[in-house]
């Protein structure tokens, strides 16, 4: 999952992780948000998984050179469209950015200072969730610092929100599993603390389709990785799904 090679970084530039299947709905929008952004040293690389709307058109109509637009043979599935375009990723940074999701224009600004401030390798900050017609749904605040311990009992990471120096840390590949992004977030902070912007920097869309509506599948998924892929005993596993229940339960209290 963690792969340091003889990669050779860029100093200063983000990569900017961004998965595509079907998403001429809203692609437009995450692009635009990317572009608005106040720091300008940043790559965007698209990786398009085997869409069959016109997403691809609508990414070729950016005429803006800092745009990649990457295709998997065949559709392989999110995890591994993040992947292809992570190693593509010449950053010093990389951060992640969904097809439908978005990005305010200070993001990448304000977590490259709170990185240099801090002195930690990963910074992720609070978001907005939002419905497809735009409404607003309710914030998920960000913790001032989360560490490894923190994320076992559920991802404290919105995937959207995250950067890591992948210049020290080295690059980390998702696995194809459910709550792909939640285990390597866990990895990640296997290395360094995150340290967390408590003003949102970004906008997720949730969905009726979104994967991540489905709170059951989410309670197997936690149980999966804190066990098999985190090798963590029964009891101990259990615990950390009881604790991520409850936890769920008092974000809606």
């Amino acid at each position: 999952m963690k792969n340091r090679g003889n990669n050779k970084f860029c100093p200063g530039l983000v990569s900017i992780i961004m998965p595509c299947f079907n998403g001429a709905n809203t692609i437009r929008g995450s692009i635009e948000s990317v572009i608005s952004q106040s720091y300008s040293n940043w790559e965007l690389l698209i990786t398009d998984d085997s869409s069959t709307d016109n997403s691809t058109e609508i990414i070729e109509s950016f005429f803006d050179k800092r745009i990649v637009l990457l295709k998997n043979t065949g559709s392989r599935g999110v995890a591994n469209a993040r992947n292809l375009s992570i190693q593509h990723a010449r950053g010093e940074f990389i951060a992640f950015l969904d097809c439908d999701d978005m990005w305010f224009s200070s993001k990448l600004f304000l977590q490259l200072e709170a990185l240099k401030q801090s002195g930690l390798k990963v910074c992720h900050s609070s978001y907005i969730r939002f419905k497809d017609g735009g409404e607003q749904l309710g914030v998920v605040k960000a913790r001032r610092l989360v560490t490894f311990s923190d994320m076992l009992t559920g991802n404290k990471i919105g995937n959207l929100t995250g950067i890591y120096n992948c210049s020290l840390l080295g690059k980390f590949y998702q696995k194809q599993i459910g709550h792909e992004d939640y285990l390597m977030w866990l990895e990640i902070l296997k290395y360094s603390n995150s340290i967390g912007l408590e003003f949102c920097l970004a906008s997720y869309r949730v969905s009726s389709s979104s994967v991540s509506s489905n709170k059951f599948q989410a309670l197997i998924w936690h149980y999966r990785i804190i066990r098999q892929e985190l090798c963590f005993s029964r009891f101990h596993s259990f615990y950390f799904l009881c604790r991520y229940i409850i936890g769920g339960i008092l974000k809606r209290v």
